[in-house]
């Protein structure tokens, strides 16, 4: 039987242990989401925050972008860009980075490319001469390669080192005289740069053209038409 307690009169009943846990617990519970609302508010608010001052820099990133010239098509080095060479490209581009402004994309037309330039990139000022290619006391011969005689991914504004080999015929194909192994060996290598690449055919053969000094054109050419040059890359540009 419950103990009770008058109250005006009445006899109240004293609450059970498990009554009493109840509401005390519920009490803490109420006291501990009061607790815990602040730092929910507070949490919420920071990231509302963040997502403001994320959505202000896309923004003001966006209204950065600005016109720059952009290679169309791949040019070879020291070859004159022409209007469908060139077209603009509106991007957000950080202030170290040079770039030729889109206005200016008229003014690059008619120049020649110092290096060879690759579609899609931005072009620079440092990629560009007014110096017609040859050079004065420089030639572009034409050199058929073999696969294998020269390195993979040959591309223009490469500079390679001609190697002349010992042929099959053991020949020159304008003199006709022969060639000892000694004598084609002895020929001294020539420093080129590589101007225009075609190919690879079906059997995976190409033609570079190269610049070479003029003094060597000629040993070059014939060096070449009889199949005896090798290519090594001493430097990528381009």
């Amino acid at each position: 039987m419950r103990v009770g307690m008058k109250s005006s009169g009445r006899v109240l009943p004293r609450p059970t242990a498990s009554e009493a846990g109840s509401g005390t617990g519920s009490a803490s519970s109420r006291r501990l989401a009061r607790q815990r609302r602040p730092g929910v508010v507070a949490a919420a608010a920071m990231l509302l925050v963040l997502a403001v001052a994320t959505n202000v820099y896309l923004f003001r990133s966006s209204g950065d972008r600005v016109s720059v010239v952009r290679v169309a098509r791949d040019v070879a080095a020291g070859h004159q860009i022409t209007q469908a060479d060139l077209d603009r490209a509106s991007i957000a581009i950080a202030p170290s980075v040079t770039v030729i402004p889109g206005r200016q994309l008229e003014q690059v037309v008619g120049r020649r490319a110092a290096v060879g330039l690759r579609k899609g990139t931005l072009l620079a000022t440092s990629q560009l001469t007014t110096q017609q290619s040859p050079a004065a006391g420089q030639a572009l011969v034409t050199v058929p390669l073999k696969a294998g005689s020269m390195p993979p991914g040959l591309a223009p504004g490469w500079r390679v080192r001609l190697v002349f080999t010992y042929g099959d015929q053991g020949q020159e194909p304008v003199t006709g005289a022969p060639l000892s192994r000694v004598q084609t060996t002895a020929l001294r290598d020539v420093a080129a740069v590589v101007d225009e690449v075609d190919g690879p055919d079906a059997e995976g053969a190409m033609t570079a053209s190269l610049i070479v000094p003029d003094a060597d054109s000629s040993v070059v050419a014939r060096q070449a038409a009889a199949g005896m040059v090798v290519l090594v890359v001493t430097e990528r540009r381009g």
